[in-house]
């Protein structure tokens, strides 16, 4: 089987085409750079030059392969742009194609797509409620469900760790060298949590799934505060623990819009990923994910 992803660099990404090329699929990646060629091409995927703003050059190919996995976003304020352009040209290039054909699409959503549910645990049944920064993806999810090429499945991840990105990692980072966390406005928000190796199994066993079209939840627990992440983290450190609440305006001048996220405290769980993929996270305790992900970086 071959198998296109856009992200290959990115931490969803990454992780999704090391277990791809571990099961002796052939993947080809999007690459923007010389960089980004070489990193892909050490993990042993096929990349092709090519960037999410001018998606005409590559999509020909992307579409000549048996699954597309998008997991790339640029996180730049122009993002929903970038994304509707490439959905348009995919679509574009669907028609070209021939009417039997059918191509399985993963897209990769988001758990702030989800409204804030601070008590309820968020099912795949629940009404969206996007970020305003992230809305464009309703309408990317809606063009691409109404294509009778693509067979549409769409995961929503939780917060996504491993040992060098994401809130574990910028945690430590964080404690080793200015000594304290930041907590963005309250330190008892929750939020749900995988590491990149238990999602990069969702993807592969919805690919392996025969196309057929899913909604899927990805999270191996459910919630930890972020105060509760941050003990974690400063104990295996054996570090002492500081925190800085900030506010939204702050988190977002540091990062942009988008971060407003972090406030949105959630409960999620993925009960159908389980049922219906039999999806089982290697990690599923907060301590054992802050674990697994602080033993890597050592």
């Amino acid at each position: 089987m071959r198998i296109f992803v856009t992200g290959g660099t990115g931490q969803i990404g990454t992780a999704v085409v090391k277990a791809l090329l571990a099961k002796n699929y052939q993947v080809t990646t999007l690459a923007r750079s010389d960089a980004s060629e070489a990193q892909q091409r050490a993990l042993g995927a096929t990349p092709i030059r090519g960037s999410l703003d001018d998606p005409s050059g590559w999509v020909a190919e992307a579409l000549d392969h048996d699954v597309f996995v998008h997991a790339a976003a640029t996180f730049e304020s122009n993002m929903g742009e970038v994304d509707h352009n490439l959905v348009a040209a995919l679509l574009k290039q669907a028609q070209t194609l021939p009417a039997d054909r059918k191509i399985p699409f993963i897209y990769t959503g988001g758990c702030w797509l989800y409204p804030e549910a601070p008590v309820i645990p968020i099912t795949e049944r629940h009404v969206l409620d996007p970020l305003p920064e992230f809305a464009w993806m309703l309408d990317s999810i809606e063009e691409l469900a109404t294509c009778p090429t693509f067979l549409l499945t769409v995961i929503h991840p939780a917060y996504v760790v491993d040992s060098t990105r994401g809130t574990v990692a910028n945690f430590a980072k964080a404690l080793k060298e200015t000594g304290y966390v930041k907590l963005v406005d309250d330190a008892d928000t929750h939020h749900p949590f995988i590491h990149a190796d238990d999602i990069a199994d969702l993807y592969v066993r919805a690919i392996e799934h025969g196309g057929k079209s899913l909604l899927l939840n990805a999270t191996a627990i459910k919630s930890a505060t972020a105060k509760e992440v941050a003990l974690l983290v400063a104990d295996k450190l054996n570090l002492p623990l500081e925190t800085k609440v900030v506010g939204i305006k702050e988190i977002q001048e540091e990062l942009g819009n988008w971060a407003s996220g972090y406030a949105r405290s959630q409960r999620m769980e993925a009960d159908r990923a389980k049922d219906v993929l039999n999806w089982s996270p290697k990690y599923d305790t907060i301590k054992a994910i802050v674990d697994a992900c602080l033993d890597d970086m050592t």
